[in-house]
Protein backbone atom coordinates (compact mmCIF):
# COMPACT_ATOMS: atom_id res chain seq x y z
CA UNK A 1 0.00 0.00 0.00
CA UNK A 2 1.21 3.28 -0.41
CA UNK A 3 2.06 5.46 2.51
CA UNK A 4 -0.83 6.94 4.17
CA UNK A 5 1.03 9.87 5.24
CA UNK A 6 0.93 11.09 1.51
CA UNK A 7 -1.47 13.46 -0.05
CA UNK A 8 -0.19 12.92 -3.31
CA UNK A 9 2.17 9.56 -3.97
CA UNK A 10 5.90 11.00 -4.18
CA UNK A 11 8.00 9.92 -7.42
CA UNK A 12 9.41 6.69 -6.09
CA UNK A 13 6.25 5.42 -5.55
CA UNK A 14 4.86 5.89 -8.45
CA UNK A 15 7.37 4.17 -9.97
CA UNK A 16 6.79 1.37 -7.82
CA UNK A 17 3.06 1.20 -8.58
CA UNK A 18 4.09 1.40 -12.42
CA UNK A 19 6.07 -1.16 -12.01
CA UNK A 20 4.01 -3.92 -10.59
CA UNK A 21 0.89 -2.74 -12.59
CA UNK A 22 2.96 -3.05 -16.15
CA UNK A 23 3.89 -6.54 -15.13
CA UNK A 24 0.57 -7.68 -15.25
CA UNK A 25 -2.22 -8.56 -17.32
CA UNK A 26 -4.13 -5.39 -18.99
CA UNK A 27 -7.64 -7.44 -17.42
CA UNK A 28 -5.84 -7.56 -13.71
CA UNK A 29 -4.13 -4.29 -13.74
CA UNK A 30 -7.20 -2.37 -12.38
CA UNK A 31 -6.76 -4.55 -9.33
CA UNK A 32 -3.39 -3.97 -8.82
CA UNK A 33 -3.99 -0.68 -8.71
CA UNK A 34 -6.89 -0.45 -6.48
CA UNK A 35 -4.72 -3.25 -3.74
CA UNK A 36 -2.32 0.12 -3.71
CA UNK A 37 -5.45 2.19 -2.02
CA UNK A 38 -7.02 -0.70 0.26
CA UNK A 39 -5.86 -3.68 1.62
CA UNK A 40 -8.60 -5.23 0.87
CA UNK A 41 -10.17 -4.55 -2.59
CA UNK A 42 -13.55 -4.56 -2.53
CA UNK A 43 -15.71 -6.80 -4.82
CA UNK A 44 -18.57 -4.10 -5.52
CA UNK A 45 -18.18 -2.67 -8.92
CA UNK A 46 -18.84 0.75 -7.83
CA UNK A 47 -16.69 0.48 -4.96
CA UNK A 48 -14.10 -0.83 -6.77
CA UNK A 49 -14.54 2.25 -9.63
CA UNK A 50 -14.55 4.65 -6.02
CA UNK A 51 -10.94 3.50 -4.98
CA UNK A 52 -9.91 3.79 -8.49
CA UNK A 53 -10.89 7.15 -8.01
CA UNK A 54 -10.11 7.90 -4.93
CA UNK A 55 -6.33 6.43 -5.77
CA UNK A 56 -6.29 9.26 -8.92
CA UNK A 57 -7.21 12.17 -6.26
CA UNK A 58 -4.30 10.64 -3.89
CA UNK A 59 -1.64 10.67 -6.54
CA UNK A 60 -2.42 13.65 -9.18
CA UNK A 61 -5.03 15.63 -7.51
CA UNK A 62 -8.77 15.35 -7.22
CA UNK A 63 -9.08 17.35 -10.81
CA UNK A 64 -9.45 15.02 -13.14
CA UNK A 65 -9.57 16.18 -17.31
CA UNK A 66 -11.22 14.36 -19.94
CA UNK A 67 -12.47 14.66 -23.63
CA UNK A 68 -14.34 12.99 -25.56
CA UNK A 69 -15.04 12.89 -29.36
CA UNK A 70 -19.11 13.87 -30.63
CA UNK A 71 -20.76 10.68 -31.84
CA UNK A 72 -21.73 12.75 -34.96
CA UNK A 73 -19.62 14.99 -36.41
CA UNK A 74 -16.80 13.93 -34.33
CA UNK A 75 -15.80 17.04 -32.62
CA UNK A 76 -14.18 16.89 -29.37
CA UNK A 77 -15.63 17.74 -25.91
CA UNK A 78 -13.45 18.66 -22.95
CA UNK A 79 -14.41 18.87 -19.35
CA UNK A 80 -13.00 17.99 -15.80
CA UNK A 81 -14.52 16.22 -12.61
CA UNK A 82 -13.62 15.73 -8.70
CA UNK A 83 -12.80 12.35 -8.73
CA UNK A 84 -12.72 12.52 -4.48
CA UNK A 85 -16.76 13.81 -4.91
CA UNK A 86 -17.48 10.94 -7.79
CA UNK A 87 -16.01 8.34 -5.48
CA UNK A 88 -18.53 9.12 -2.69
CA UNK A 89 -20.92 9.47 -4.96
CA UNK A 90 -20.25 6.03 -6.03
CA UNK A 91 -20.41 4.27 -2.82
CA UNK A 92 -22.89 1.25 -3.55
CA UNK A 93 -26.13 1.67 -0.81
CA UNK A 94 -27.03 -2.11 -1.71
CA UNK A 95 -25.57 -5.34 -0.58
CA UNK A 96 -24.27 -7.27 -3.65
CA UNK A 97 -24.45 -10.40 -1.82
CA UNK A 98 -28.33 -9.74 -1.00
CA UNK A 99 -30.75 -11.45 -2.90
CA UNK A 100 -32.92 -9.27 -5.64
CA UNK A 101 -36.08 -10.22 -7.46
CA UNK A 102 -38.32 -9.44 -10.36
CA UNK A 103 -40.93 -10.18 -11.96
CA UNK A 104 -40.95 -9.01 -15.97
CA UNK A 105 -42.98 -10.14 -18.98
CA UNK A 106 -43.96 -13.75 -17.26
CA UNK A 107 -40.76 -14.55 -16.12
CA UNK A 108 -39.79 -14.68 -12.24
CA UNK A 109 -36.27 -13.63 -11.23
CA UNK A 110 -33.79 -13.95 -8.61
CA UNK A 111 -30.58 -12.79 -8.63
CA UNK A 112 -27.77 -10.93 -7.19
CA UNK A 113 -25.58 -7.88 -8.11
CA UNK A 114 -22.90 -8.28 -10.42
CA UNK A 115 -19.44 -8.26 -8.28
CA UNK A 116 -15.51 -7.97 -9.84
CA UNK A 117 -15.19 -11.41 -10.48
CA UNK A 118 -18.28 -11.64 -12.67
CA UNK A 119 -16.80 -8.50 -14.72
CA UNK A 120 -13.70 -10.47 -15.10
CA UNK A 121 -15.07 -13.85 -16.53
CA UNK A 122 -17.48 -12.44 -18.59
CA UNK A 123 -15.08 -10.12 -20.25
CA UNK A 124 -13.64 -13.39 -22.09
CA UNK A 125 -17.24 -12.93 -23.97
CA UNK A 126 -15.78 -10.37 -27.05
CA UNK A 127 -18.97 -8.84 -27.78
CA UNK A 128 -21.46 -6.43 -26.11
CA UNK A 129 -24.49 -9.30 -25.72
CA UNK A 130 -22.50 -12.16 -25.34
CA UNK A 131 -20.80 -9.80 -22.08
CA UNK A 132 -24.18 -8.62 -20.88
CA UNK A 133 -25.63 -12.75 -21.17
CA UNK A 134 -22.39 -14.26 -19.85
CA UNK A 135 -22.79 -11.48 -17.05
CA UNK A 136 -26.27 -12.58 -16.38
CA UNK A 137 -25.62 -16.07 -16.41
CA UNK A 138 -23.44 -15.88 -13.68
CA UNK A 139 -25.88 -13.53 -11.41
CA UNK A 140 -29.36 -15.04 -11.76
CA UNK A 141 -29.67 -17.49 -9.65
CA UNK A 142 -33.46 -18.80 -10.33
CA UNK A 143 -35.31 -18.35 -13.83
CA UNK A 144 -38.77 -19.41 -13.95
CA UNK A 145 -42.16 -18.74 -15.64
CA UNK A 146 -45.58 -18.02 -14.63
CA UNK A 147 -46.36 -21.03 -14.79
CA UNK A 148 -43.37 -22.59 -12.63
CA UNK A 149 -41.27 -24.06 -15.30
CA UNK A 150 -37.46 -23.55 -14.38
CA UNK A 151 -35.79 -22.19 -17.24
CA UNK A 152 -31.72 -21.57 -18.10
CA UNK A 153 -30.91 -17.81 -18.08
CA UNK A 154 -29.38 -18.17 -21.29
CA UNK A 155 -33.12 -18.72 -22.70
CA UNK A 156 -34.65 -15.72 -21.56
CA UNK A 157 -36.52 -12.78 -23.93
CA UNK A 158 -34.29 -10.03 -24.68
CA UNK A 159 -36.41 -7.99 -22.74
CA UNK A 160 -36.06 -9.52 -19.82
CA UNK A 161 -32.90 -9.96 -20.21
CA UNK A 162 -32.85 -6.36 -20.48
CA UNK A 163 -35.33 -5.39 -17.75
CA UNK A 164 -32.65 -7.32 -15.07
CA UNK A 165 -29.87 -5.32 -16.75
CA UNK A 166 -31.74 -2.20 -15.90
CA UNK A 167 -32.76 -3.54 -12.19
CA UNK A 168 -29.23 -4.14 -11.73
CA UNK A 169 -28.19 -0.74 -12.91
CA UNK A 170 -31.06 1.00 -10.70
CA UNK A 171 -29.81 -0.84 -7.78
CA UNK A 172 -25.81 -0.20 -8.26
CA UNK A 173 -25.76 2.71 -10.80
CA UNK A 174 -21.71 2.87 -9.36
CA UNK A 175 -20.80 0.18 -11.39
CA UNK A 176 -20.30 1.65 -14.40
CA UNK A 177 -19.30 5.78 -14.99
CA UNK A 178 -20.37 7.61 -18.01
CA UNK A 179 -21.02 11.28 -18.59
CA UNK A 180 -23.65 12.77 -20.65
CA UNK A 181 -22.47 15.06 -23.51
CA UNK A 182 -22.97 18.40 -25.22
CA UNK A 183 -21.13 18.62 -28.43
CA UNK A 184 -19.57 22.69 -28.70
CA UNK A 185 -20.04 22.31 -32.29
CA UNK A 186 -23.49 20.35 -33.73
CA UNK A 187 -25.77 20.39 -30.07
CA UNK A 188 -25.46 16.58 -30.52
CA UNK A 189 -25.94 14.78 -26.97
CA UNK A 190 -24.29 11.35 -26.16
CA UNK A 191 -23.58 9.01 -23.14
CA UNK A 192 -19.23 8.97 -22.97
CA UNK A 193 -18.59 6.02 -20.59
CA UNK A 194 -15.56 5.97 -18.42
CA UNK A 195 -13.39 2.89 -17.51
CA UNK A 196 -12.00 4.36 -14.22
CA UNK A 197 -9.00 1.91 -14.36
CA UNK A 198 -7.76 2.49 -17.99
CA UNK A 199 -8.48 6.02 -17.35
CA UNK A 200 -5.97 5.91 -14.49
CA UNK A 201 -3.23 3.40 -16.12
CA UNK A 202 -3.04 5.67 -18.80
CA UNK A 203 -2.37 8.88 -16.94
CA UNK A 204 0.03 6.68 -14.03
CA UNK A 205 2.20 5.05 -17.51
CA UNK A 206 2.72 8.78 -18.81
CA UNK A 207 3.86 9.79 -15.90
CA UNK A 208 6.38 7.33 -15.41
CA UNK A 209 7.10 7.40 -18.58
CA UNK A 210 8.37 10.72 -17.95
CA UNK A 211 9.87 10.44 -14.55
CA UNK A 212 12.36 7.35 -16.04
CA UNK A 213 12.98 10.04 -18.84
CA UNK A 214 14.26 12.36 -16.18
CA UNK A 215 16.69 9.60 -14.66
CA UNK A 216 18.15 8.83 -17.65
CA UNK A 217 19.09 12.30 -18.32
CA UNK A 218 20.19 13.50 -15.04
CA UNK A 219 21.90 10.67 -14.24
CA UNK A 220 23.63 10.72 -17.83
CA UNK A 221 24.73 14.27 -16.91
CA UNK A 222 25.69 13.98 -13.60
CA UNK A 223 26.23 10.44 -12.61
CA UNK A 224 23.44 10.61 -10.18
CA UNK A 225 21.48 7.08 -8.84
CA UNK A 226 17.78 6.97 -9.39
CA UNK A 227 16.98 7.16 -5.77
CA UNK A 228 18.97 10.57 -6.03
CA UNK A 229 17.64 11.66 -8.85
CA UNK A 230 13.58 11.08 -7.29
CA UNK A 231 14.60 12.61 -4.14
CA UNK A 232 14.99 16.03 -5.59
CA UNK A 233 11.64 18.16 -5.45
CA UNK A 234 9.72 18.25 -9.16
CA UNK A 235 10.94 21.93 -9.38
CA UNK A 236 14.47 21.51 -8.54
CA UNK A 237 14.52 18.78 -10.68
CA UNK A 238 12.69 20.66 -13.59
CA UNK A 239 15.86 23.35 -12.91
CA UNK A 240 18.05 20.55 -13.49
CA UNK A 241 16.73 19.44 -16.70
CA UNK A 242 16.89 23.10 -18.37
CA UNK A 243 20.14 23.17 -17.41
CA UNK A 244 21.38 20.01 -19.36
CA UNK A 245 18.49 21.03 -21.76
CA UNK A 246 16.53 18.36 -21.55
CA UNK A 247 13.78 20.41 -19.73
Amino acid sequence: MLSSTLQTGTSSELLELWERAVATAPVERADVLVAAQLETPPTSLGAHNAALLDLRARLFGSTQPLSSRCTMCGATTEFAIDCASLARALLPANDATLEQRLEADGYRIEFRLPVVADVRAASSRGDRDGFVRALLQRCITRCERDDGAVCDPESMPEAVAAAVSRRMEALEPGAAVSFDLPCPECDTRWTAPMDCGDVLWSELQVRAERLLLDVDALARAYGWSESQVLALSPTRRAAYLQLIGSG
